[in-house]
């Protein structure tokens, strides 16, 4: 999703709902040839940079927290690569 798939005035969805939309085109896997799994992909990642920027915009839940870094991810100890 990109800013240019968002009519005016509307927001994208954030949250759960959000989450759910973003993921939504996985269910298209199954139908759609290995060589398309790519785009497939990239839908689904661009929602949900699309709902993380969102959640960060409006100061919602999983914003300001230390430790939100980039390189930071739960399970990974320092010096994992």
């Amino acid at each position: 999703m990109t800013d240019s798939d968002i009519a005016p005035g509307e927001r994208p969805a954030s949250g759960a709902d959000g989450v759910r939309a973003a993921l939504s085109p996985l269910g298209e896997l199954a139908q759609t040839p290995v060589s398309g799994h790519v785009g497939v992909f990239e839908r689904v990642l661009t929602g949900l940079e699309t709902v993380l920027a969102s959640v960060e915009d409006s100061g919602g839940e999983g914003s300001g927290r230390e430790g939100s870094g980039a390189g930071d991810s739960p399970g990974r100890a320092a010096g994992d690569a």
